[in-house]
């Protein structure tokens, strides 16, 4: 019984480890493979507009981007001051093909993710995802100041994860409707939200910034990205990091792993039932 008792603990702890270290990779792969669905939902109504179509979604982001005021952009991790409903509605309907709040896709290839970019704005914030700083230029063109990308994270999923690896020269890509922009990096940094003035846009150039929290420090890192002629790298057409069927066995692990601790708990038990059974048979 000692030993049963042993190799049960054993096994338990082992399941337990087991769920610890994939639990974070499992969330994350999931996160990814809604993010796909959403970046196909979103490819697809934008591929159905008509030029004309598109030609007015744009027409009228810029007639936002045009009201915007020329106050500096603060962090987008604190939510502005709340707007009225119309004008917050309106905000919400800008460069939202589909209907579900996304506006563009990001492309980042160091990163090997494509994620759905959404209306911000939100308060607390429940899902992590990226998001676009409502006082900032939305993506259409040149405009005064920049483009803020923002994404919260959750305890086990960061969509903003190794942001921090990126460098001058590199690139990333914005899908806005048909057309896809790309960005070269040209700053890089690691700065507290009451600095972030420092990065303000100088001039008319087609900007785009992507703001990341670090996990220490209360500290951020902060990327900018200049828009420039296509690149040769080209964006990615799938966020899912791997095939279906690795995906499937790393979400299915735990499962097993609880599935196996419990065959053995109940061979365990069998046995001496049995052996009791049997002495109660012989008396």
């Amino acid at each position: 019984m000692k030993r049963f008792l042993l190799t049960l603990l054993i096994l338990v702890l082992v399941a337990a480890l087991g769920a610890l270290v994939l639990a974070p990779v499992a969330l994350r792969q999931y996160r990814l493979q809604e993010s796909a669905k959403v970046v196909l939902n979103y490819r697809a109504a934008a591929d159905r507009l008509s030029p004309s179509d598109c030609g007015t979604l744009l027409a009228q982001a810029r007639e936002y981007n045009e009201a915007l005021n020329d106050d500096v952009w603060t962090d987008p991790y604190v939510p502005a001051p709340a707007a009225g409903a119309e004008e917050n509605e309106q905000y919400r309907s800008l460069l939202n093909p589909a209907g579900d709040g996304v506006m563009a896709v990001l492309d980042l290839p160091k990163q090997g993710v494509s994620l759905p970019v959404y209306h911000g704005g939100e308060a607390g914030s429940p899902v992590a995802r990226v998001m676009h700083a409502p006082q900032t230029r939305l993506p259409s063109g040149k405009a005064k100041g920049p483009c803020v990308l923002y994404a919260p994270r959750e305890r086990f999923f960061d969509p903003f994860a190794g942001l921090n690896r990126l460098i001058d020269g590199d690139c990333f890509f914005l899908r806005v409707l048909q057309d896809t922009q790309t960005y070269e990096v040209f700053q890089v940094a690691v700065t507290l939200p009451q600095n972030l003035d420092q990065f303000q846009s100088q001039g008319d150039e087609d900007e785009c910034v992507l703001v990341a929290e670090l996990p220490a420090g209360g500290q951020m890192f902060v990327a900018r990205g200049r828009r420039v002629p296509r690149k040769s790298a080209s964006p990615r057409d799938d966020s899912r990091a791997l095939p279906d069927w690795a995906s499937g066995l790393i979400l299915g692990t735990p499962v097993m792993a609880a599935g196996l601790v419990l065959l053995a708990v109940t061979e365990g038990l069998r046995r001496p039932l049995k052996r009791r059974m049997r002495r109660r048979m012989r008396l």
